[in-house]
């Protein structure tokens, strides 16, 4: 376990110094077979400890990327949710904005519509003013035409009784008051 946590060159340093105690050993121990079966068994069981670390450092490794990965693939789930969030929320953003761009425009439209109504009674206002204006004027004028008419007919009679004989040539009225 703690070759796993410790560094190549601490590992590295370990395992020298391991073989070479078996190295003295085998130097040593030229005395017997049974020095020499201890011997091989003792260097059988530091290959085969060597190989079970080497495996437990391996193992670990992997665990370790799989952890990575499994995080990994959690925050990238993560992110994928927050942008379909994110996607969502401006969705809705832009469905209000239309929303409220074609109530504005709605109610552009019916201020516009208000405001031609208006304006056309207004004309039609104006118009009848105009015309009631131009048809009493007239009245006026036939009326004020028809009195000078009659003026002129009674200055003429009063002009023939009293003797003169030319009448004005734009009539009695227009004479006395100087108009042409």
């Amino acid at each position: 376990m703690q070759e796993e946590r410790s560094s190549p060159a601490v590992r590295g340093a370990v395992r020298g110094e391991l073989l070479e105690r078996l190295k003295a050993l085998e130097s040593e121990q030229t005395a017997g077979s049974l020095a020499e079966l201890a011997y091989r068994r003792a260097r059988e069981a530091l290959e085969k400890a060597l190989e079970e670390a080497r495996s437990i450092r391996l193992q670990a490794i992997e665990d370790a990327r799989a952890t990575r990965e499994r995080e990994l693939g959690s925050l990238m789930e993560s992110l994928r949710a927050l942008r379909q969030s994110a996607e969502r929320q401006i969705e809705a953003l832009l469905r209000t904005a239309e929303l409220e761009a074609e109530r504005t425009r709605q109610e552009a439209q019916n201020e516009a519509r208000r405001a031609i109504e208006e304006a056309n009674r207004e004309v039609t206002l104006l118009k009848e003013e105009a015309a009631d204006v131009r048809r009493t004027a007239q009245e006026r004028l036939e009326e004020m035409e028809r009195l000078e008419a009659e003026f002129n007919a009674l200055l003429a009679r009063i002009a023939h009784r009293l003797g003169v004989p030319e009448r004005p040539e734009g009539g009695w009225l227009r004479r006395l008051t100087r108009r042409r």
